[in-house]
């Protein structure tokens, strides 16, 4: 198990606090997967090109660099749910603000307002902080946790995508207000259901000394020192710069591929939910046996895996596209199919990898690195690049480049396992926290 096991507690409080964490990822997801999934979509409806779109989350990711840290720092000072229902609210407030910038064509505008939203929404990654914690010394791991996130993002692109059909876009903002709503007020009562979520270690510094703007810039700047340590911290680097790569490349189907299903093939909305649907439904055994898998092939052996698994994905893909036509549509649906690994095993792996090597004080700040590096830079980068590519050149030449790219970070990937595994960390041998 990951961390130091937990004392024993009485069955109540052993079984309660994951039951309400799977409602909590269950209903974040909700509110979250809607817009995310279909403001692409909304925004070239409203004539924005491809290539502005990329452009356009791109920019919003730059406050994210910034933002995300600042709010790892506030969760490990505080608590990860005091940041969660603060970005919560600030998150339902700042996307007024997108829909009027869209509905006036405003690129400039539109970039400001993405801006701030993205920086108020950043504080997603305490809730895997919170997580971790609560699976300390329990039987289930983060994976089957993560696959109520999974079951909620399939359902929820479902559900946007039908009620875009039935009335109009602009639905697609009420959804997110209505579910936001129901989120917020949901953290809100769990603060009083998990009295202890707060970081052990920190409370007991705190009783010693109140957390100050001082204290916060003190663990922040400690954090940044542990990561930049020197040569046995390469692991956590290659984790983090991997991230990057593979979030690069997962905007091909997240983005791009949803791209030209509105655009080349003219596919309803709910079609398009049906896609992320049947993607998400089959990661859900992948979360679930998450633990058999780590044990068999370790965690890099899931990371490089999934590599190969987006590779010929994106292989078939390009087939699919290059023909596709009415009856041929229902070929790019089974290869949503390969989501599931692609997505999930990397993704558990790199989480619990990363939790490992980080020391218990900065467990939030290591989480809200590895998402920064996965969907904030990564995704930000991913949407310019293949945003313009796929304008100049069509999809074929933009999948090209993501097998260009699978083949670099598998090579990554493969160098970390070769690593020099008599190396340690925190007195820990690496090569047992990235078994293969």
């Amino acid at each position: 198990m990951i961390g130091e096991p937990m004392k024993k507690r009485a069955m109540p409080q052993h079984t309660h606090p994951l039951t309400l964490t799977k409602l909590a990822i269950f209903l974040h997801t909700i509110s979250q997967a809607g817009w995310n999934r279909f403001s692409s979509v909304y925004m070239l409806s409203h004539g924005f090109t491809p290539s502005q779109i990329g452009k356009i989350k791109s920019t919003s990711q730059i406050a994210k660099v910034i933002a995300q840290p600042l709010w790892g720092v506030l969760s490990d000072a505080t608590d990860p749910l005091s940041a969660l229902i603060v970005s919560t609210f600030l998150g339902a407030v700042t996307l007024t603000g997108v829909r009027k910038a869209i509905d006036s064509q405003s690129l400039s505008e539109l970039m400001t307002w993405r801006i701030i939203r993205s920086s108020m929404t950043a504080a997603a990654p305490a809730l895997d902080a919170l997580v971790l914690r609560l699976v300390e010394g329990e039987n289930e791991g983060y994976g089957k946790q993560r696959l109520w996130g999974s079951i909620a993002w399939g359902l929820s692109s479902l559900c946007a995508g039908t009620i875009l059909d039935t009335f109009d876009d602009g639905a697609i903002f009420m959804y997110t207000y209505v579910t936001s709503a129901l989120l917020l007020v949901f953290f809100l009562a769990l603060r009083k259901l998990l009295p202890r979520t707060r970081n052990r270690d920190v409370d007991r510094q705190q009783k010693k000394e109140p957390q100050s703007i001082k204290g916060m810039a003190r663990t922040c700047g400690s954090a940044i020192c542990h990561l930049s340590g020197g040569i046995n911290y390469l692991p956590v680097w290659i984790i983090l710069i991997h991230s990057f790569v593979y979030g690069v490349i997962m905007v091909l189907f997240d983005s791009i591929l949803m791209l030209q299903l509105e655009r080349d093939f003219g596919l309803t909305r709910s079609i398009q939910g049906a896609f992320t649907l049947v993607s998400i439904a089959s990661s859900l055994p992948v979360y679930h046996y998450s633990r058999f898998l780590r044990e068999r092939i370790g965690h890099l052996g899931m990371i490089g895996s999934s590599i190969i698994v987006s590779a010929f994905r994106l292989c078939l893909t390009k087939i699919a596209c290059s023909e596709v036509a009415g009856s041929r549509v229902h070929w790019l649906l089974l290869l949503q199919l390969l989501h599931g690994y692609a997505f999930a095993a990397n993704w558990v792996a790199s989480v619990e990898l990363l939790d490992t090597l980080a020391s218990r004080r900065n467990r939030s700040l290591y989480q809200f690195l590895l998402n920064m590096a996965y969907f904030t830079a990564g995704s930000g980068a991913g949407n310019v690049w293949f945003g313009i590519v796929y304008e100049q050149h069509g999809g074929q030449a933009t999948y090209n480049r993501g097998l260009w790219l699978c083949s670099v970070d598998f090579i990554f990937i493969w160098a970390l396992k070769m690593y020099d595994k008599r190396a340690t960390f925190d007195g820990k041998e690496t090569s047992e926290l990235v078994s293969v």
